[in-house]
């Protein structure tokens, strides 16, 4: 995949999310998406690529958020992590690509609480996500 295709698309989508241009702004951070997910399940060890995954993940989920699909904004964020989780926890001979999501995991943590700062998550919406649930009792334990 050619480096600067994935990231016209975020620039591109990331002009139209500033004009307002949602459609638009959806349609280029899908189309970096794609891409991204595609060349990384091709190449596992790059991590440049995986990062800048969770971040069309991350931008597609603000989009959401911004019009109001909160589930789908949600979704977006957990993506990543719970993939990022499977990889940490699966049984793979190359060490480096659990390092490489466990570097992933640092990315996708602090915008899921962030996002639960702001918007109240349904039960139903935590249990549809392991970690989730996980996650948000270590914050709760921190807190108090």
């Amino acid at each position: 995949m050619e480096h600067q295709q994935w990231q016209s698309l975020l620039k591109l989508g990331n002009h139209c999310f500033h004009e307002k241009e949602w459609s638009k702004a959806e349609y280029f951070y899908s189309e970096a998406y794609d891409l991204l997910a595609f060349s990384y399940r091709n190449n596992p060890m790059c991590a440049d690529t995986l990062m800048a995954w969770v971040c069309s993940c991350h931008n597609l989920s603000a989009l959401y958020e911004h019009q109001g699909n909160i589930s789908l904004a949600l979704r977006f964020l957990m993506v990543p992590h719970e993939y990022l989780l499977e990889v940490t926890n699966a049984k793979v001979d190359d060490e480096d690509i659990k390092l490489i999501a466990f570097k992933g995991l640092s990315l996708t943590l602090s915008p899921i609480l962030l996002f639960n700062k702001k918007h109240v998550i349904c039960d139903n919406c935590i249990d549809r996500f392991d970690s989730l649930k996980l996650l948000l009792q270590q914050q709760e334990n921190v807190i108090h």
